[in-house]
């Protein structure tokens, strides 16, 4: 005969097959959990690596501009060394150059800060960047060297001196390595974080761990295989204390000078066995109770059963019912005895059993907290998950007072609730959401929680039940999101000041420089103040940009319905000078209205018809900006004339300070279309080009329909 299964067996088969799916999607988010923090990890990291290359670069730079700044001092041409060595003591004055020398094409030292004038001075020891100075005509940034210095070690940052037209000198001012670790502590890097500034050969300058035991030493060989390949990148290593690294790197065109960040790998991976062994713990926790609980339940219910046998025969009113054999054993032995007593009767407690064994199911398997109490505010129903939620057994809880676990201060307004929905709401059954409350553990402890109500009339009682749910989490991650904002857009506003202030200054002093002394300058040193003034501009648009960059999601504002036709019409109003200069031809189709942020969607359109008309060559340009209708959204478009990209370069150029042309082709500071990027994903769309070179692009973006 063929074993029919019990309900036992039944039950955990049950259990268990419900458990599986959830296992796996839960292995699946944590795995895609671990490789998002990965990347947000190595991409912070590599932005950090590009502001401290960026650092370094203008720290070399500074010292070249203030050796050029001596280089066209008079007394060089009349030879007055005397002067000129009083003239260097005074540049190194506000300057983080160490000493300056001033070298022959001969290689002798022909004037030296670091000691006084007109003592012996002696041949230069960096023969290899002299050759480089006189012979190139070109300004150069050493590799780290021995020096006769305390320090041991330096950097020279060289430039050629002509007189009458020939290279007959180099001007070297000496940077020291302590220089590079200030600028690297100045980085406020994590503890845990390995970074290290290297020259052109490897060898390392400054370190955030043990400096004084690499300083000097080459980077590991797997690093230098690859900043000697690529500008930039990331990889999986070994640092040179032993330390399982994720590195990423950074590689100056200009200096040759590189940066390395390295990240633990078990900062990565600490979180991951973490949740591994709560989810493994968990699941067998949760596995244990739940067979056992099925189990248990399997076994009341069978013993049940088969205890209503006889009795159920002696209800029977005599009538013949025949009733099928069921697939369930111990059901089946119930439906046999069923045969001899009243369907009716025997139908109606079965109904009334199972619907209480469903509910009571309901009760202790629900992951919220569930409270029943009676007119006099006793609890008669508290669940497991209340029992875990306030530290207190169900035994001891049933019977005792609701306000026990209520903090004393909330009890008049928790009597005043209950009076009110007994007055308003007695009879109804359905569940309506209350404003956030606080609860109270047997401990003491205090803790935010949402509450759903119901009241309801059995027997001529008035019964209340309140389901529960701890929003501590979701409280702090909420504040925790708004101090994030707060602090960016502090950032903004300091960066405004610090950054802008100080510009415009310089750019101030240049031009009355410029004004009062332009007709006792030469042509060289007119040359000097343009392109002084040319570089403050620029500092001052990439200052805007990065400001612009940053309050996308810093100046949040609530979207309200915008009129593109409207918004298209403003910002081709707004460029109609560069319009008009460059006789471009700018056009719309119909548009639509969509819900947003209007001042960062105009943002966005002047960026992408400003390149439309800014990247083109040899023609007038034709920009053409419409909207078609797409799955649950409007897709944008910005369609142009000019030079067109190289497919290759698609995902390039919407990253932060990613240019293909240099200042002299084009003028920008590589953040334009950072910011699309930014203000499409916060209105919950994406962005993307199509082009062809020499022919033209046309830049797409979605933004979801309002209706």
């Amino acid at each position: 005969m063929k074993r029919v299964p019990s309900i036992r067996s039944s039950l955990a088969k049950l259990v268990a097959a419900c458990l599986l799916p959830a296992l796996i999607a839960a292995a699946v988010l944590l795995y895609y959990s671990y490789q998002r923090v990965r990347a947000d990890l190595a991409n912070d990291a590599l932005a950090k690596a590009n502001a401290l290359m960026l650092t370094v670069d203008r720290e070399f730079e500074g010292a070249d501009r203030s050796l050029r700044a001596l280089a066209t001092s008079p007394y060089l041409r009349y030879s007055d060394m005397a002067s000129l060595h009083e003239q260097a003591v005074n540049v190194l004055k506000g300057n983080n150059i160490n000493s300056i020398v001033l070298i022959n094409s001969a290689g002798q030292q022909v004037l030296n800060t670091a000691g006084q004038y007109g003592s012996a001075l002696p041949m230069s020891t960096n023969s290899l960047q002299l050759e480089r100075v006189i012979t190139l005509g070109q300004s150069d940034v050493s590799d780290l060297f021995l020096t006769p210095l305390p320090s041991g070690l330096a950097i020279n940052v060289a430039i050629p001196v002509r007189v009458a037209g020939q290279v007959t000198h180099s001007l070297v001012g000496v940077v020291l390595p302590m220089r590079l670790q200030e600028i690297l502590l100045e980085s406020r890097l994590p503890p845990n974080r390995i970074a290290a500034i290297f020259d052109g050969a490897g060898t390392i300058a400054a370190r955030t761990h043990e400096v004084e035991r690499f300083r000097g030493k080459s980077i590991t060989p797997a690093l230098f295989e690859q900043v000697t390949l690529k500008k930039e990148g990331m990889f999986e290593t070994v640092s040179l204390d032993g330390t399982p690294v994720l590195t990423v790197f950074v590689r100056s065109e200009k200096s040759r000078w590189g940066v390395a960040i390295g990240v633990p790998i078990s900062s990565l991976t600490a979180d991951l066995r973490r949740w591994i062994g709560l989810l493994v713990g968990f699941t067998a926790l949760l596995l244990t109770a739940s067979l056992g609980l099925a189990w248990a339940m399997g076994g009341r219910i069978a013993t049940a059963i088969r205890s209503l046998a006889e009795p159920a025969a002696a209800l029977g009113y005599g009538q013949a019912v025949s009733v099928p054999a069921l697939p369930i054993r111990e059901v089946n032995e119930f439906g046999q005895a069923i045969t001899k007593a009243s369907a009716m009767l025997v139908e109606t407690d079965a109904a009334l059993k199972g619907s209480e064994q469903r509910i009571r199911g309901i009760v202790l398997s629900a992951m919220d907290a569930i409270i029943t109490v009676d007119e006099s505010q006793i609890i008669v129903l508290f669940n497991p998950a209340a029992a875990a939620m306030f530290g207190c057994p169900v035994e001891q809880a049933i019977g005792s007072p609701a306000t026990r676990f209520i903090p004393e201060r909330f009890h008049t307004r928790h009597h005043d609730f209950v009076r009110k929905q007994r007055v308003h709401g007695g009879n109804s059954a359905e569940f309506g959401v209350v404003n956030t409350a606080v609860g109270r553990r047997v401990d003491g402890q205090e803790f935010t929680v949402e509450m759903s109500y119901s009241s309801l009339v059995e027997s001529g009682n008035q019964f209340h039940t309140f389901i529960i749910r701890d929003s501590t989490d979701r409280i702090r991650a909420y504040e925790a999101l708004e101090r994030s904002n707060l602090d960016l857009q502090q950032f903004a506003y300091v960066a405004s000041h610090d950054l802008k202030t100080p510009l415009r200054s310089i750019g101030g002093f240049v031009q009355i420089l410029e004004r009062n002394y332009g007709d006792k300058l030469d042509e060289k040193a007119l040359g000097l103040i343009h392109r002084t003034s040319s570089a403050v501009q620029r500092l001052e648009q990439l200052t805007e940009d990065l400001l612009s960059y940053a309050r996308v999601n810093s100046e949040v504002r609530p979207f309200a319905i915008v009129n593109c036709a409207e918004m298209a019409d403003e910002v081709i109003g707004l460029l109609d000078a560069a319009i008009r200069g460059s006789a471009a031809q700018v056009t719309a189709g119909e548009l639509p209205s969509v819900m947003g942020d209007r001042t960062q969607l105009v943002q966005l359109l002047l960026n992408l018809i400003g390149n439309g008309i800014k990247y083109c060559r040899d023609r007038a340009p034709v920009v053409h900006f419409s909207a078609v209708r797409g799955n649950g959204e409007w897709v944008f478009s910005v369609t142009d004339n000019g030079i067109g990209i190289d497919a290759r370069f698609h995902a390039k150029i919407f990253e932060v300070f990613k240019r293909l042309h240099s200042q002299s082709e084009y003028s920008g500071t590589g953040i334009g279309l950072a910011v699309c990027r930014r203000v499409v994903e916060r209105h919950g769309g994406k962005i993307w080009i199509t082009s062809t070179v020499g022919k033209g692009s046309t830049f797409s973006f979605s933004i979801p329909d309002i209706t």
